[in-house]
Parts: structure tokens; sequence; C-alpha cells
């Protein structure tokens, strides 16, 4: 089954902006989709956007509320730190904020430390999630982005895991949080985000900065505007033009694009008719959306592939998937759920009712041969006075 679209939008174009930096990439943070971007599969220095990757970890292997203490490691780390000092217990909550806040580099290995055991095994750990959340270059040795030669990613592997911290809902908290008190044995002190781009556009949600004199200025930023979120990398830039550059960029997406709603989550698309009594709605597993330039005329194609499946039918079943296909070129795969129970007999079931079947035929059989054996029986004793032996089968 197939449904055909044709989107025509009107234009509405802005030219793309000029921006600095080694590399940079504009995404949309719902379907993933690439806008816009240049050597955005560069390996570069990503500095302290490092972090980012560090906290969301953190937040699914630990809880905030974890005491955590201080070994001699972390405040022998270099760079920013909140000065924390051996022996001392703090929770996982105030190192996160350090980390993301402060981009307290101390803060970042005690976290690796309470998660990992190690800093070796957490990088580990760090690696692994890169490749399962879709990062395709990025190898990371340390938890903070000092520079290491071989400490790498691209501006499309930290989009990627930009994308993925920013759906949790305790990160996006700790991505947008302009101030934190800190109170440690060492330092009590107000931290102001470093990251300035919260301050430069009212739409922005997120999400980390870094530097160092290798890397250069680097930055995650975010936006959200009009129930679309977009997320934009830039690394290798200077301090003089990144904050703006991510405003410029991040405008350009929301005026230059939109957003098409393909399918929302839960969404009937077809129906499979079993028989004349029964059939069962398929619907979609996850919303879906598609964006495309202002000035772009599209052809939009949906259409659903049914699995090979067998009876019973039971609700949240995968059933098929809807393929969507923009100008010929498939775009999403969207797996399609059962939203009925379906008890139809199986095949041995089936087996089953036929052998009821035949073993009454075959006892109505019997009963009419040994009728007609009685009725013979009758008929030779007298005839002939003698008696016959019979046997039951």
């Amino acid at each position: 089954m197939a449904i055909f679209f044709i989107f025509v939008v009107s234009s509405g174009a802005i030219a793309a902006p000029d921006i600095a930096g080694e590399a940079f990439i504009l995404i949309d943070a719902q379907s993933g989709q690439i806008l816009d971007g240049k050597n955005y599969d560069v390996q570069l220095h990503p500095a302290s956007t490092t972090k980012i990757l560090t906290t969301i970890l953190a937040l699914e292997k630990g809880k905030l509320t974890d005491k955590v203490t201080v070994s001699k490691n972390a405040p022998a780390a270099e760079g920013t730190k909140v000065y924390l000092r051996e022996g001392e217990t703090v929770t996982l909550e105030q190192l996160l904020n350090a980390a993301m806040v402060h981009s307290a580099n101390d803060a970042a290995v005690a976290i690796a430390e309470h998660i990992g055991g190690s800093v070796e095994a957490f990088v580990e750990l760090m690696n692994e999630k890169a490749k399962e959340i879709g990062a395709k270059n990025t190898k990371f040795v340390n938890t903070h982005g000092l520079t290491n030669e071989e400490h790498l990613t691209t501006a499309y592997d930290l989009a990627m895991i930009s994308r993925y911290a920013m759906q949790n809902p305790q990160f996006r908290e700790l991505a947008a949080k302009k101030v934190y008190d800190w109170e440690g044995l060492e330092w009590q002190t107000r931290l102001i985000n470093k990251n300035k781009f919260l301050w430069r556009m009212q739409e922005a949600t997120g999400i980390k900065p870094g530097y160092t004199s290798q890397a250069k200025y680097t930055l995650a930023a975010s936006a959200e505007k009009n129930g679309q979120e977009l997320i934009c990398v830039i690394l290798g830039s200077s301090e003089n033009r990144i904050w703006d550059d991510a405003k410029a960029l991040l405008e350009y997406g929301f005026t230059d694009f939109r957003n098409i709603n393909i399918t929302e989550n839960n969404n009937i698309v077809a129906t499979l008719q079993i028989d004349e009594e029964k059939e069962v709605n398929l619907a979609t597993t996850r919303a879906a959306n598609f964006v495309v330039a202002n000035n772009e005329q599209i052809k939009l194609e949906t259409k659903v592939v049914l699995k090979d499946f067998s009876f019973p039918i039971h609700k949240g079943d995968i059933l098929g998937e809807l393929k969507v296909m923009i100008n010929g070129e498939e775009a999403e795969s969207i797996p399609l759920q059962s939203l009925e129970e379906i008890k139809k007999p199986i095949v041995w079931h089936r087996i089953v009712i036929n052998l009821l079947a035949a073993t009454f035929l075959l006892q109505i059989a019997v009963r009419l041969y040994r009728r007609w054996r009685k009725r013979r029986r009758k008929y030779l004793y007298r005839s002939t006075g003698r008696r016959i032996n019979t046997y039951r089968f």
C-alpha cells in the first residue's frame, strides 16, 4: 500500500551564514537530519564538549544522590576546577553541576572514578556509548577533554551525542542551568555557566562549550522555536565568532527550513482484515518528521510493508513497518504494532478439531457395522442353528 503527497513550500529563504571554524553542522533534534554543515566528518579536538558524554553516561549509570569520596587523582587534574580535596565527600549531583556549569576537570575525574571504578574503565564505557549512539569517528581517552593527540571526535558525532543527551530531562536541566551554588570544603562560590550562548539567544536550551589552545573554541548549542529544536556544533573557532555564529546558524535553520510532520506516535496507518468479523489495526510506534528547505519541492511517499506473522496476534506485536520515501530515497522506517488481540486457531488446533471429527465419524461407522453384524448373526443362527464367534475391536 502506498500513499503519495507532493509538498510545495513557498520560498522565504535567507542566505546561509558564513561560519568561522574548522567544522560545523546543523541538525534537526527530533529526526537527526543534517540541514547544513562543513567538514563535519573530519576528526578534531573537542575540548570540554567531551563532558556532554561524561555527564549523560553518569546520569544513566548513577544516581544524583550518590555519595562520592574524592580520590587523590581528582585534585591533581589540570585546568578549570572546583578545588576538590582528597577524602572530601560530595554528591554526584554536585559533581555533575560542577562539570556542566563550571566545566570543572577535577569533577569529571571524580565522576569517572565513581561510576567506572577508574578513569580508564569509564573511558571505555564512554567509547562504547558513543558507538551505540551513532558516533562513527570518535575516540576519547579522558573524561574532561584536555588535549591528547588521540582524543578526537567530529562535528557530526558530537551532534549525535548532543542530540541523545538532550533527550534526557535531567541532562537538559543541567545543560540549561545558568548558575549553581557550589559548597565544597576548599571553595564556596556561585558558579556562572561558561556557556555564553545561553544569554545570547532567547530560544537557547543548552548545551556545552569548550576551549583548549589546540582545539580552539568549540561549542554544541541548541535552541527551540515553534515546537522545533535544532542543534549545532562548531569546532575550531574563535572566541569573538563562536557565540554569534551559533546564533546565526540556528536562526538560519528556523527561518530557511520547515518541519513537515509525517506521522504521530500511535497513529493508525493500516488495517488488516483477518476474516469477515476480525480485523487488526496497525499503528506507528513513534512519531516522525522531515525538515525541508522552504523553497524545496518534495515528493513524499509512504508505503506499508508487512512482515510474515502467525496467529495468535498479541497487542503490541510488530507486524510491519511504515517506509517513508523522500524524493525516491528512504528517509524513515517506522515499526508498526498491532492494536488488537486475535486468537485465531493455529495449525495444531485445526489438527485436533479434524481428529475429533474423524473419531466421531469412526464411532458412527463402528455402531453401524455392529448393528449390521448383529442382524447378520441373528439371521445365520436362525438358518444354521450354529453360534457365530464375534470379536470386539
